[in-house]
C-alpha cells in the first residue's frame, strides 16, 4: 500500500536512502553517503512531499517530491525488482502532470528503469557535489 509519509517512518526511510544509495552508487565512497544522513533526516525528507510503500506493516520505499521533481525514489535493497519502485513512481505521475528527476551516468540500471518508465533525456550535468555526471531525464504525461 502507498500512503503518506509520518515522522515515524523517517528512520526507516532514511536507513533504506543510505542501504540503497552505498549500493546504487558503489562509484562514490560511501562515506559520502553517511556525512549527508543528517541532511537527509532533518533538511531534505521533511521538505518533500513524501510517499512510503508500506508492506507487511514496514516501509519497503519511497519517493519524495518537490514539486514536480522526484528528488528520492528508493527501495530497500532486499525488496527491490519486485515492482515496488514502479509502483511509487506510477503513483506520482497519477499526482503530477509532469516530472524531472537527475540520475547518476554510472547508475545504469537506475537509468534503465526511468526509461522503461516513459522517462526521456533531457540534458547532464555534473552534480558539484560528487563531481559525477548526472543525466536529467523528464516525463510528460501529455507526450
Amino acid at each position: 500500500m502507498i500512503r503518506s509519509y509520518r515522522k515515524a517512518d523517517l528512520e526507516d526511510m532514511v536507513r533504506i536512502w543510505y542501504e540503497a544509495s552505498v549500493i546504487a552508487h558503489s562509484f562514490i565512497p560511501a562515506s559520502f553517503w553517511a556525512l549527508q544522513k543528517g541532511a537527509m533526516k532533518e533538511k531534505y525528507l521533511p521538505l518533500a512531499e513524501n510517499f512510503v510503500f508500506q508492506e507487511d506493516r514496514q516501509v519497503a520505499g519511497f519517493i519524495s517530491l518537490v514539486g514536480e521533481r522526484v528528488c528520492a525514489l528508493f527501495v530497500a535493497p532486499e525488496l527491490q525488482r519486485r515492482g515496488i519502485g514502479k509502483a511509487l513512481l506510477e503513483y506520482a505521475k497519477i499526482l503530477k502532470r509532469k516530472l524531472s528527476l537527475k540520475v547518476y551516468k554510472e547508475n545504469k540500471s537506475a537509468f534503465c528503469f526511468y526509461e522503461m518508465c516513459g522517462f526521456v533525456v533531457a540534458g547532464e550535468e555534473i552534480d558539484e557535489y560528487t563531481d559525477h555526471m548526472q543525466i536529467l531525464m523528464e516525463w510528460d504525461k501529455l507526450e
